[in-house]
């Protein structure tokens, strides 16, 4: 029954936290609220959940093995899941309502899989620098016009699934 609205910056910053589960009133997690939380192993997240923004450095460094994006969720700020070195699965509903993805936001990770919702307008350089992907796919009905390159840097071999709206590919 909590009424807790927004995870503040740097409230479990460095903390010895290992699992943590986000009440569905919580509509914001401020930057680097969980940065450096090297326990932190389990972050759980109802479907039921009004969350709308991931800031910046959100859960930088975490152990976190998987995360579930609850349709809610507008914008994955910058590096928000950067360098979680464990984080393997991204689970992102196809009704999501996902637009914007900023810059390195999944970078270092052993994410292998990974959809792109339709509403995802936005996608930023290097959100998947380094990473352990296998298949990419974009939703069919992307709004997406581009797509940066650049994205990808460091990525071994991976399939990407692109929808036919899709116009460019760029650097």
């Amino acid at each position: 029954n909590s009424n807790l609205q927004i995870i503040e910056s740097n409230a479990f910053e460095e903390s010895k936290v290992k699992k943590i589960f986000i009440p569905s009133t919580v509509t914001k997690i401020c930057e680097l609220a969980f940065y450096r939380c090297t326990n932190l192993a389990k972050v759980e997240i109802p479907s039921n959940s009004n969350l709308q923004i991931i800031e910046r450095f959100a859960f930088y460094e975490s152990n976190i093995k998987e995360i579930f994006i609850p349709s809610t969720v507008t914008k994955i700020c910058e590096d928000a899941f950067c360098d979680c070195k464990n984080l393997t699965k991204v689970d992102i509903p196809h009704n999501s309502n996902l637009q914007i993805i900023e810059l390195c936001a999944f970078c270092e990770s052993k994410i292998k899989d990974f959809f792109i919702p339709s509403k995802v307008s936005q996608i930023g350089q290097e959100i998947f620098f380094d990473c352990k992907l296998q298949i990419i796919e974009i939703s069919e009905d992307s709004k997406l016009d581009s797509f940066p390159f650049s994205a990808f840097l460091f990525c071994s071999e991976f399939i990407i699934m692109i929808p036919s709206s899709l116009k460019k590919l760029i650097n």
